[in-house]
């Protein structure tokens, strides 16, 4: 019998208590199999729902409660833990989760609007040919030519000062330049993360010029994928220099038979808000940020980000946000906020 199904779910969901680091690994391992799995298990700044045999992660942001994804529980508690959950908070929003969570949601009076495509492509049999790839092969030879290589190596074997002006560095090329952002993107480590595969470009002289850092996803305690978490590299470094880690990383993966490797959200791409019962504002909000010009230049280029991990020619599946509170339009500032944009 489910103990947690028949026992009152208050007492089981407990915000109190607290999920030691060696129980969200286990149920990581166990329920883990999407993409940010490893962000609501160790994602530094959030707080942890439930107990050992399953939680959600969230962040509050005033008395807005932001849950990320799916919980690491078996689907069986789902429920339970969001119905505990909503009645502690109250006000409570969920991003970036799975369709039957979604759905879950929509049962229970959240409105639910599409957030955007997680993109992946399956490891067996993927190759770097055709048109649409060129850009594989061109990083590889213009590397391999200036004496460059791709390594798996521990960050324990490079100066710290050295990783984290690589980090900083990429940071000031990009709009959000002064913060690190968070919640629906993790947060860089630079140290050693359990299960985390971390692929560094070295020059000639053997120094790290770039990096990209792969969180895996679980199934049964085996992994059946990574996530594409992190690429970073210096200024003066070619752009190219992602494709050359991350070609690299996708050889190592298939000769150990990993299945699939997840490219992460494409967000507002593609959405349409024809299943659910939808907020119109924030479905407008969704709409002007993927297609404004200055959005685009001054917040976050999602039109850029959708077409580069397209060029993967993977495939996709859509991802959901719902609330419980109206009106939409203060919780999507806190959003803003909880991901450290603004």
């Amino acid at each position: 019998m489910n103990v947690f199904s028949a026992a009152p779910a208050t007492r089981e969901c407990d915000s109190w208590h607290t999920i030691s680091p060696q129980a969200r690994r286990a149920a990581l391992e166990r329920y883990g199999n999407f993409v940010l799995a490893y962000s609501v298990a160790f994602q530094p700044g959030l707080s942890h729902f439930g107990d050992e045999e399953g939680f959600l992660a969230y962040r509050m942001v005033g008395r807005t409660a932001f849950v990320l994804a799916d919980p690491l529980a078996p689907r069986a508690r789902w429920a339970a833990l969001v119905d505990s959950f909503v009645r502690e908070k109250g006000d409570v929003t969920f991003w970036q989760v799975s369709r039957p969570m979604a759905k879950l949601l929509a049962e229970r009076g959240f409105t639910v609007n599409e957030l955007g495509l997680e993109s992946w492509i399956a490891l067996d049999g993927y190759d770097f040919a055709g048109p649409r790839k060129r850009s594989f092969r061109t990083a590889v030879n213009r590397f391999v030519r200036t004496g460059h290589r791709v390594a798996e190596l521990s960050p324990a074997m490079f100066d710290p000062a050295r990783l984290e002006a690589i980090s900083l560095g990429w940071r000031r090329t990009r709009t959000n330049r002064r913060r690190e952002l968070s919640f629906l993107v993790r947060p860089v480590v630079l140290g050693e993360e359990p299960g985390v595969r971390k692929f560094f470009l070295l020059d000639g002289e053997g120094r790290p010029v770039a990096f990209a850092f792969f969180d895996p996803l679980y199934e049964d305690g085996h992994i059946v994928g990574y996530l594409s978490a992190t690429r970073r590299w210096l200024p003066e470094t070619d752009s190219l220099a992602a494709h050359f880690l991350v070609r690299r990383a996708i050889e190592t993966f298939q000769g150990e038979g990993v299945l699939r490797l997840h490219l992460g959200l494409m967000p507002f791409h593609r959405i349409h808000d024809k299943e659910f019962t939808k907020d119109w504002l924030t479905r407008r909000a969704f709409r002007f940020m993927h297609t404004n010009w200055l959005a685009q230049r001054l917040v976050y280029p999602t039109q850029s980000l959708a077409r580069h991990k397209e060029s993967y020619g993977g495939k996709g599946r859509q991802t959901y946000c719902a609330m419980n509170t109206p009106p939409a339009l203060p919780r999507l500032l806190k959003l803003v906020r909880a991901c450290n944009i603004l």
